[in-house]
């Protein structure tokens, strides 16, 4: 039996990485489960919103309670769509750009509705 060297590998030395081609927001997860993690985000974004929702209208009643709900569940729905866009939009130009500006939206929504 006989034990060859480490010269007769060539193919497990690690291929260099080139930083000039990867995308930092592709590195970890696969493709196919980016959309996933979009409507993971989506949900928990919607359980804060609603949450807020629900803990504003506490003190009201009957159809107004309902009424107010509805509302906020209809702007969450504007805010969710229109955040999607415009990541949408920008994605082909910067993917960096429109993930800021799709949070940035998302931040300012949340605080507005708190107001």
């Amino acid at each position: 039996m006989t034990v060859s060297s480490s010269d007769s590998y060539p193919d497990l030395a690690p291929a260099p990485l080139s930083t000039k081609g990867a995308d930092p927001l592709a590195t970890g997860l696969p493709a196919v489960w980016w959309p996933c993690v979009w409507g993971g985000a989506f949900l928990v974004y919607s359980l804060f919103w609603m949450a807020q929702s629900w803990r504003t209208a506490q003190p009201l009643i009957g159809l107004m309670r309902i009424n107010y709900l509805a509302q906020d569940l209809w702007c969450l729905m504007l805010v969710l769509g229109s955040s999607y866009a415009v990541y949408q939009f920008c994605r082909y130009r910067s993917e960096r750009l429109g993930l800021v500006v799709c949070l940035l939206i998302a931040a300012a929504a949340m605080a507005w509705h708190r107001l």
